[in-house]
């Protein structure tokens, strides 16, 4: 099987929740959301991280996830073309699904489904509160 694009969109969020050190899947889940305007459901999360570690772009231990040297090294290059971020994940995931940027088969990976629905409602309380901060700001003004 090929790569579908979800690689570019779970990488580019990976890489933008972790930078330089691993980052909770709820940090992740919000850069996908920022990177799609879109969460990825837990099969589409799996399938790309299990291309991902094949390809030995990321790590995923514990509950977090972060860029090998190789992938800080793709992060690195895909980011100094200072796009947007909407661009550079489109842009990216079309580029994979052409040729996808390793030739090495996925590593069976699962996540725990009740770990993955977890990190998603705290990623959702923390967008509702950042939600109503910003509105009473905005009528404050």
């Amino acid at each position: 099987m090929g790569w579908t694009g979800a690689e570019a969109w779970i990488f580019l969020s990976i890489g933008d929740a972790a930078r330089r050190a691993p980052a909770t899947l709820d940090k992740v889940i919000g850069m996908a959301d920022s990177n799609n305007h879109s969460i990825p459901n837990l099969h589409e999360f799996e399938e790309a991280v299990s291309q991902l570690l094949g390809a030995g772009y990321i790590t995923a231990t514990a509950g977090r996830y972060g860029l090998t040297r190789p992938g800080q090294r793709l992060y690195d290059k895909i980011n100094s073309r200072k796009q947007g971020h909407i661009i550079r994940f489109v842009e990216t995931a079309e580029l994979w699904r052409r040729k996808a940027p390793s030739g090495a088969g996925p590593i069976p990976w699962t996540a725990d489904a009740e770990e993955f629905l977890q990190a998603l409602e705290e990623y959702r309380r923390w967008f509702a509160n950042t939600y109503e901060k910003l509105k009473e700001r905005r009528s404050e003004s």
